[in-house]
């Protein structure tokens, strides 16, 4: 079993996040998928999300950063004012590196996503994702969220809109990834006498 370390990102992992973003996008490309195309945009926004504090990283034993995700607010050109009402954490970029999947680290990071969501008092994570990449939407199908509707953007590729209940918890005994949440002084996730 990999162990995996998250904690909360500070002004010295911006460098660390960006390059997971350029992985993304290298990786997208060559998938033949069009997504993630504005570099510079996104290094904006992921810069913004970390001073913010609302983007974690994910590590490797060694220090080594292989994934980030950011949990904030919604998304106003997306989600109406509304849906903006119900008690909801909205996960955004969320960026696992290649050679690191397929461990279940998703899967965990998604129920761990929920636990944070739970821990302030929300019902729901929400997220809105590429609008024709198909094959991130059926992840996410996969993985309990349900699909809300799509919307269009003037300018975003964005749109496509999915939820689930923030207790849900999918990831199984038979994942290879274990987290350890800095952010919990240390804890494993999922703490001590919850059912993974």
């Amino acid at each position: 079993m990999t162990t995996y370390h998250v904690r909360a990102a500070g002004e010295e992992d911006v460098e660390a996040v960006l390059a997971l973003r350029r992985h993304a996008e290298e990786w997208l490309k060559a998938a033949g998928i069009e997504q993630w195309t504005k570099s510079a945009y996104g290094a904006r926004v992921i810069e913004g999300w970390i001073g913010a504090g609302s983007t974690f990283v994910v590590s490797t034993d060694d220090g080594e950063i292989i994934g980030s995700l950011s949990l904030d607010k919604g998304d106003p050109d997306f989600w109406t004012p509304e849906e903006l009402k119900v008690p909801a954490l909205y996960l955004y970029k969320f960026i696992i590196r290649s050679d690191h999947r397929g461990s279940g680290l998703g899967d965990v990071l998604l129920d761990w996503s929920g636990y944070r969501t739970e821990l302030v008092g929300d019902l729901w994570l929400r997220l809105d994702c590429w609008r024709d990449n198909a094959g991130l939407h059926k992840y996410y199908l996969d993985r309990g969220f349900q699909h809300l509707t799509t919307r269009t953007h003037p300018v975003r590729m964005s749109g496509a809109l999915f939820e689930r209940p923030a207790e849900l918890r999918l990831a199984t005994q038979a994942t290879t990834a274990n987290l350890i949440d800095h952010t919990l002084s240390g804890e494993t996730f999922p703490p001590l006498g919850v059912a993974r």
